[in-house]
């Protein structure tokens, strides 16, 4: 798995988990169905894009850190 896609599976995931935080503290409430499937998956995408692009430029850097030499 690439560093891109092990972003965005974390992103999703965090996004997620902060959307169900900040209803267990009260800022958000999930009660409507639609409403908090939205919240979620919105959630989760932001996540997704944000940590996912930080994956890639951690990828690149790493890459040119460390080349890959002639095996």
């Amino acid at each position: 798995m690439s560093a891109t896609g092990s972003g965005a599976a974390a992103g999703v995931v965090l996004g997620i988990c902060s959307v169900l935080l900040a209803q267990q503290l009260g800022l958000l409430g999930l009660s409507v169905l639609l409403t908090a499937i939205l919240y979620l998956v919105i959630a989760g995408v932001i996540g997704g894009v944000i940590f996912a692009g930080l994956g890639w430029a951690l990828g690149r850097r790493y890459l040119e850190r460390h080349p890959a030499g002639p095996d």
